[in-house]
């Protein structure tokens, strides 16, 4: 599978985040899960709007809702064939201390996509 970070799509295997990065060490971040149906994503606008409200309620830096919209597509274009899957959009303050403040380097956005197994209710 490929992962967007940062404005590069990576084999998921070396792609990467700084260790430093904030929403690493004290969950300085914010996510949303979007299902992927027979490589479509569903909802995208939806879900990217409450990624950006829930940036502003941390005071994260604003997100690029047009980068964002960019990168979902580039995220499912590399990772064609998934039947039922979802994609995983990580957006957090990026790199800074060793303590809780905020490092002032950019924020990090990575979008990675996953195959999960179709959804089974219990007891079926």
């Amino acid at each position: 599978m490929f992962a967007y970070v940062n404005g590069a799509m990576l084999d998921e295997t070396s792609a990467a985040v700084p260790v430093f990065d904030h929403g690493v060490t004290v969950g300085d971040g914010v996510f949303e899960t979007i299902a992927v149906r027979h490589g479509t994503a569903y909802s995208v606008t939806l879900h990217l709007a409450r990624l950006v409200r829930s940036a502003a309620g941390l005071g994260l830096p604003r997100p690029d809702l047009d980068e964002l919209h960019r990168a979902v597509g580039m995220t499912i274009t590399a990772n064609p064939g998934i039947g039922h899957g979802a994609l995983r959009v990580t957006y957090t303050s990026g790199s800074g201390t060793v303590g809780s403040a905020r490092g002032g380097k950019g924020a990090t956005t990575v979008i990675a996509a996953r195959e999960l197994p179709p959804y089974s209710p219990v007891g079926t």
